[in-house]
């Protein structure tokens, strides 16, 4: 809670939040010329792509089911699979038993 809130005491949150970045003056450039090509300003074309980036990043982890953590855990599974061992042996030998 900002200092003016708790000195009003406001219990409603306020409408509006300031966000801040800072970037290097090249990347600056590109935003302003793309906001620019668009017709928008700068904060208009930074929340935009940013609210659409971000409704893609959660929509994914949404239709995936999985966290940033599990997909590591899973890729990494894929990537780095554990040695084959005798009971893995074991389960495909009688596996394939089994569907003969």
């Amino acid at each position: 809670m900002t200092a003016a809130r708790k000195k009003k005491n406001l219990s409603s949150p306020l409408k509006e939040t300031k966000v801040m970045i800072r970037t290097a003056p090249q990347d600056k450039i590109l935003i302003e010329k793309a906001a620019d090509h668009l017709g928008l300003t700068i904060s208009s074309f930074m929340l935009q792509n940013s609210i659409r980036a971000a409704r893609r990043e959660l929509a994914e982890v949404e239709r995936t089911g999985l966290t940033e953590r599990d997909a590591h855990i899973f890729f990494s599974a894929l990537t780095n699979p554990p040695r084959v061992n005798e009971a893995l042996k074991k389960a495909f030998k009688d596996y394939d038993k089994q569907s003969k």
